[in-house]
């Protein structure tokens, strides 16, 4: 599996910071990793300190990122239900975060035994999955719904999106609107799209996409470089191989992935909370991307995001790392967009991870010296990595 190297992460947030201040007022970046850039040095105390690398997801907040309702780590229904569903077991085959939360996709796709419009009224993953047990049927929302909280029980932040067709068209069948979501993911550093009720993500160059990025490749380049890959298994379809089946459902028939199906790409709602099995979907606060391809079909009235590529996708889970040399000093500063934060945790050249404050001194020796920090929630879960490497040289 392709995973972004972490120049390539930093490089995307740096650029995103770029697109934040030149079109995007309303976000506030606190942290600025990209500011200083490796080559930069620095006078301490009789000795140079050269910025020889420094890799880190920034800290953005905005009124998008404010408008988020997480579940919390205290809410006893999660507690109940990963130990009812004995979700640990579901992902502990998976390879790495990412493959882990692919399980748990496939499993969530997995429970539902009809497919149709719910037979009966239920709020949150228990419930729904009660009522499975209980030979109702049910669809793309509570599809969603499962998973969202059945990750969140594992200390992932997986959101729901709300997706409509654009033009309104439908030329395979089908439903006009539809429910997914989009996970974080640690491995990747990005928000990714997973849809348990077609049990698959999308890909291009072996990265996994979030549903901005769907959209564009499917509306503006013809999706011929998206790849669509499904289950566990990892089944991988191009857009030559669509239809794909998905399963046969009981007073239903066939799911399936239809060759127009990312046409319900065409307009995206953000829904802003992830604590489903106690509010349900925040649609008042819900906000929405859409262009004019959309032009002629009405949908819900929310607030448009100017730039949409960016506006939706702050990101979260990271140590935000920037320096500054005070009083021949030098110092660490941390900053962290994290839901159900515990602590940071540091490491200097290859040692033990350790509990650290957002602010710390950092003691270098003369050559080369390398600082590592993370995340980590109340779940147990580490965030992305943040490294800052320095070369220390007496001056002459």
């Amino acid at each position: 599996m392709a995973k972004i190297g972490k120049h390539q992460l930093m490089n995307r947030y740096a650029h995103l910071v770029v697109l934040l201040a030149a079109f995007c007022p309303v976000f506030a970046p606190l942290s600025f990793a990209e500011e200083i850039q490796p080559g930069a040095v620095f006078n301490m105390s009789g000795r140079t300190v050269t910025l020889t690398n420094l890799e880190s997801i920034p800290y953005l907040e905005s009124d998008y990122s404010k408008r988020y309702q997480f579940d919390s780590f205290s809410n006893p229904k999660l507690k109940e239900l990963r130990e009812r569903y004995r979700l640990d077991d579901v992902v502990a085959p998976g390879k790495d975060e990412f493959d882990r939360q692919v399980h748990l996709m496939d499993w969530t796709h997995r429970q539902f035994k009809k497919f149709g419009r719910p037979s009966t009224k239920t709020r949150g993953a228990l419930e729904i999955l009660q009522g499975i047990e209980d030979g109702h049927s049910f669809f793309c929302t509570q599809y969603a719904q499962v998973l969202i909280s059945a990750a969140a029980s594992l200390g992932w932040v997986d959101r729901p999106l709300a997706l409509r067709r654009h033009q309104g068209v439908n030329k395979v069948g089908g439903s006009t609107e539809h429910t997914t979501t989009e996970i974080w993911s640690n491995a990747y550093g990005k928000w990714i799209m997973l849809d348990p009720t077609s049990n698959l993500y999308v890909e291009k160059d072996g990265v996994p996409l979030n549903a901005w990025e769907i959209r564009e490749e499917w509306f503006q380049h013809g999706g011929e470089n998206l790849v669509f890959v499904v289950g566990k298994e990892r089944k991988r379809y191009q857009k030559s191989d669509l239809p794909v089946n998905l399963g046969r459902f009981e007073g239903f028939g066939d799911l399936t992935f239809e060759p127009d199906e990312p046409d319900k790409y065409g307009f995206i709602g953000y829904v802003p909370n992830t604590d489903l099995m106690d509010a349900g979907f925040d649609y008042g606060q819900m906000f929405i991307v859409k262009d004019a391809i959309c032009e002629g079909t009405q949908w819900h009235t929310r607030e448009l995001p100017a730039n949409p590529a960016v506006d939706p996708y702050f990101p979260i889970g990271q140590a935000a790392l920037s320096f500054s040399v005070v009083e021949g000093k030098l110092i660490i500063d941390l900053r962290t967009f994290t839901p159900n934060f515990d602590r940071f945790e540091m490491r200097k050249d290859g040692g033990v991870w350790e509990a650290c404050s957002d602010r710390l001194e950092w003691s270098v020796k003369t050559g080369a010296n390398r600082l590592e920090a993370r995340t980590v929630n109340q779940f147990g879960v580490d965030g992305p990595i943040s490294i800052i490497e320095v070369e220390v040289n007496t001056l002459q």
